[in-house]
């Protein structure tokens, strides 16, 4: 009896078969090894069975690999900025909202946004949801009283998202009892806002109403609500500024704290 045959012999007797089956069995390899002198040997085998599952592992761990590749692109897109939603009435604040419209971070511009964005949970939520959480809390609400006047600017590349952000803060906005206004801006208005240390509703209204009076600074308008801005633009307009605002560098601030300065952007 050859070597090869005694293995097999004996690991048949590992196991608890019948006499007569292990008879055949080694009956049946004995015939098939002289039928096929060239088959590959059964010691072949095994080496090449043994060698599977460290195919299956590595296999398995390349699976892992790519399906963490797809994980941390997937997260990139997520935490990936599309569009960027200022808010402001007095408090003013900055959303940022990725391509699926999910607010993923948020900002206060001035002190009253920090007390609100310390009030109203928005991070990780659908912007339509965030806004309207702004508008049923306390901490904005009170703002947003009959003669506020809140401002929301959107600047995105991708036009789709931008007009649906407009369109939902239109329509989150109509049941206030409070003026408002839904607009798109653009990039650069939206740099020039960050340098000068404000939101862009308030810096458009700023540049709007020094170039109406040149004697209003830039740190007037934004101690300023943005009902005060929109008042005194539309005074400018209609002629009748130096009437309805006489000393206009006296008194400014009254009312809920105007405190300003845009932080990091």
């Amino acid at each position: 009896m050859t070597d090869l045959e005694q293995r097999i012999r004996e690991a048949y007797d590992a196991q608890h078969a019948s006499e007569a089956l292990r008879g055949r069995t080694l009956a049946l390899l004995e015939e098939e090894r002289k039928r096929r002198p060239d088959a590959p040997s059964v010691e072949v085998h095994r080496a090449s069975l043994r060698r599977r599952p460290r195919v299956r592992v590595v296999t398995a761990w390349a699976a892992c690999l790519l399906l963490a590749l797809a994980l941390v692109g997937a997260y990139g897109v997520y935490r990936a900025p599309s569009a960027f939603v200022d808010i402001e009435v007095n408090p003013s604040l900055e959303l940022t909202v990725n391509t699926f419209g999910i607010v993923i971070e948020a900002e206060a511009l001035n002190d009253d946004g920090a007390v609100v964005l310390g009030a109203v949970d928005m991070l990780n939520r659908p912007y339509g949801d965030v806004i309207g959480a702004l508008l049923s809390s306390d901490a904005f609400g009170s703002y947003a009283e009959k003669d506020a006047f809140i401002d929301v600017n959107v600047v995105s590349e991708n036009n789709r998202l931008g007009e649906s952000l407009v369109a939902q803060s239109d329509e989150a906005l109509s049941s206030a009892s409070c003026e408002h206004a839904c607009r798109r801006a653009d990039s650069a208005t939206r740099d020039a806002a960050a340098a000068a240390g404000l939101g862009v509703g308030r810096y458009q209204a700023a540049q709007e109403l020094m170039s109406l009076d040149p004697s209003y600074t830039l740190e007037e308008c934004a101690s300023m609500t943005m009902r005060q801005l929109r008042d005194r633009i539309d005074a400018c307009h209609s002629g009748q500024e130096g009437d309805s605002y006489e000393g206009h560098g006296h008194g400014q601030g009254a009312g809920k704290g105007y405190g300003h300065g845009r932080h990091g952007n």
